[in-house]
Order: C-alpha cells, then structure tokens, then sequence
C-alpha cells in the first residue's frame, strides 16, 4: 500500500531548495511515526517519492508525496493528520488517497502542471501574447551549465502551447499549462525570459511571483485528470 498526499510549498519556505523540501518531509514521515517502508542494504532510506520537482522560489498548492508503507492497511485519514501535524509551517497536507504498491511510479505520471505568474508590468502585452499563440515554434537557448556545451536550446512551444494574459494598471498576470515530460520540462523564468527575447518586452522576470495551482496526469485518451481518486479524503 502507498498514501498519495497533496502537499504545499507555501510562500514561507519558497525559496528552500528541493533537496531541503524532501529533507523536510522526510524527517516530518517519521515524526508522525509513519509505517513507512525503507530501501534495503547499507544505507536504508525511506520509500518516499515527489511528483515533480519544483523551482527555487516557487509557490506551489498542488505537490505530491507518496509513500510506501510496510504495514497496511493504514487509516488514510488518520494517516494524512498525522502527517500534517508533523510539518512545520509552510507545507500543509490538503488531501491524501490510497494506491496499490504496484502502481505505476508517482514521477513518472506526472504530465502537466498549471501555473500563474503576476509581476508589476503595465505595458500592454496583448500583441506578444497573441504572437505567441500563434507560432509554431519558440527556440530558446537556456542555461546548462552541466553540459559542455553550456547551453540548451528547446522549443518554448513544445513545452507551453498556450499563454493568457490579464492586465490592471499596476500588474500582468500569466496563466499557462506546462507539460511533463520523461525527459523534463520546462521553467516559468525561462518562458518569461524567452517572452522578452523574442518579443522585445522588459518583464522584471526577477520580480515574478510564480504559483503552481495545478499538477495532473493524463487519461489513456490524453485528457488531464487529478493525480487523485475521486474519493481521496480532503483535510479541512
């Protein structure tokens, strides 16, 4: 048996690293005293798994958490409070379901993730974003600074097919699906990064406040559905 719990990031802890986040919810199982499986060999660790990782500086109301349990079966409910009591402030468990210990992994059902990006930008954007819908492609080199070549060039398109834009006096507000792939995705600095490249625009990408409102999978048709059941408890 695994517990599957929607998690936060919430704006308190955005700027931890992922590798502290896991850290976190790790110490956070086993303070809630968890029957949570370990690995096997010289070095157990917990059977634990993230669904995607999430950028520095990020603030997310849909991550994932899934644990393996040696023992079972496990109050779902029971088990989601006493996670939740456990965390310290700045990660909170929204929702928890249970899943078969053969399901497929976590990471790898990841396909998609909604986000919201508001930053202090009055300048009428209109144009560029229709400009953007309407391209079959975006090539972008970003940073990578692990390959000898030292940049990446991906196709913004592939990744973002779609972008809205709301505008007020004082801010612009972004709202866009991102795709999951196997081989990675995509960052939201880097879609405004390509915005003011490719467009000519001046967003203050460092002031961005940048929100995942939604992580899902994808049905056997290819239609986003929630990464869980129906019938998954929800914490009040």
């Amino acid at each position: 048996m695994k517990l599957r719990m929607q998690i936060t990031k919430d704006k308190d802890i955005r700027f931890i690293s992922h590798l502290e986040y896991v850290r976190t919810i790790g110490r956070a199982i086993r303070r809630a005293k968890l029957p949570a499986a370990y690995s096997e060999g010289f070095n157990p660790h917990l059977k634990f798994s993230l669904a995607s990782a999430l950028g520095v500086g990020v603030v997310s109301y849909t991550e994932f958490v899934e644990i393996e349990l040696f023992e079972e079966p496990m109050e779902v409910e029971k088990a989601a409070l006493a996670l939740d009591a456990a965390l310290p402030r700045g990660i909170r468990v929204l929702a928890a379901d249970a899943v078969d210990t053969h399901h497929a992994a976590l990471m790898s059902q990841a396909a998609g993730a909604s986000y919201r990006v508001t930053l202090p930008y009055s300048k009428d954007v209109s144009a560029a974003v229709a400009e953007f819908n309407a391209a079959p492609e975006l090539l972008f080199k970003k940073s990578a600074p692990k390959t000898k070549a030292k940049f990446k060039e991906i196709d913004v398109k592939f990744y973002i097919p779609q972008l809205t834009a709301e505008q007020t006096e004082k801010e612009t507000i972004f709202s866009f699906d991102c795709k999951i792939t196997p081989t990675g995705s995509m960052k939201a600095v880097d879609l405004l990064n390509a915005l003011n490249e490719q467009y000519g625009l001046a967003l203050p990408v460092e002031m961005a406040d940048i929100e995942r409102l939604r992580l899902y999978r994808n049905n056997k048709n290819g239609k986003p559905i929630p990464m869980l059941n129906s019938d998954a408890v929800t914490l009040g």
